[in-house]
């Protein structure tokens, strides 16, 4: 049931692209800003404990409505769980997101382009002193984003189902989150970390199996790496390596080469179908249901 899930919400993320425009958080933007400001004063509110409660609570909320929807019918609880899934991917298209930065350069409006990189981005800075460099920054976070928008969902709503995947949309969300403290913003930080830390590591194994895997393997330190990197940097160093000799690494600045970008795109669109494909085998050997 998980794959019929995950087929379907694919499906509909790539032939329905109207669908990202329903995916509007605001109303955990209210739920969050409210339940916060009611919680001060409290010790666990700006720590590990506030962030897993705030989270949390959504999470539970989830879980009652689907125990209720499957005491009723198998069928409605794997429809809400459809729902879910489709909801919690994105929240917007990587590729919508990609072309407006492409398009930019491509006529030579450098500050567009990175005001389209910025909203890539979700909020994290992107500085760039070049185009060059914007180029391998917009390459390099393209890399990130295939993990947080689609193979993290994917991964925890495979071993959560819609919980899961809840878990892991807010937890990339919550983050983002204004008018907090630094420790509530670095407690937010973590979850993301601990969430996004093994589905980077099986999404990086898709960049293996999709592009280049000894170039992937060589943009390791050591077999430590694995465990031990952090999650984004794992996901950029290795994500190169699998398509190193695909485009030009140029340094010219006179020269504008956007095939970086272009060939990120299609290793993320590979790394799709090597994980789909992946999850079909488990499935057809009774090892994932």
């Amino acid at each position: 049931m998980n794959l019929i899930s995950i087929l379907l919400a694919l499906a509909v993320e790539f032939f329905y692209k109207p669908v990202s425009d329903l995916r509007r958080f605001d109303w955990f933007d209210r739920y969050h800003e409210t339940l916060y400001r009611k919680l001060d004063g409290q010790p666990l509110r700006d720590g590990p404990l506030g962030v897993i409660l705030l989270v949390g609570l959504v999470a539970l909320a989830v879980w009652v409505v689907l125990a209720i929807l499957a005491m009723l019918s198998g069928l409605l609880a794997f429809l809400f769980g459809l729902v879910v899934l489709i909801f919690t991917l994105g929240p917007r298209d990587l590729e919508e997101d990609v072309q407006p930065v492409l398009g930019a350069l491509e006529r030579g409006d450098t500050e567009a382009a990175l005001l389209s990189a910025q909203k890539l981005a979700d909020g994290d800075e992107i500085s760039a002193e070049s185009t060059s460099d914007l180029v391998r920054q917009v390459r390099d976070r393209i890399l990130i984003e295939a993990n947080t928008r689609v193979f993290g969902v994917l991964f925890w709503f495979l071993l959560l189902g819609p919980i899961g995947a809840v878990l892991f949309r807010l937890g990339c969300h919550v983050r983002q989150q204004p008018s907090v403290t630094a420790e509530y913003r670095d407690a937010s930080r973590d979850l993301y970390r601990i969430l996004a830390w093994i589905p980077a590591r099986l999404t990086v194994l898709c960049y293996a199996l999709a592009g280049n895997f000894v170039d992937t393997l060589s943009r390791w330190q050591s077999p430590s790496d694995m465990w031990q990197q952090e999650s984004d940097a794992f996901l950029i160093a290795s994500g190169n390596g699998a398509i190193q000799g695909e485009y030009r690494d140029d340094d010219d600045e006179t020269v504008l080469d956007t095939t970086p970008i272009q060939h990120a795109l299609a290793l993320v669109k590979r790394a799709l179908v090597v994980w789909v494909a992946l999850l079909a085998l488990l499935t057809l050997m009774g090892l994932i249901f």
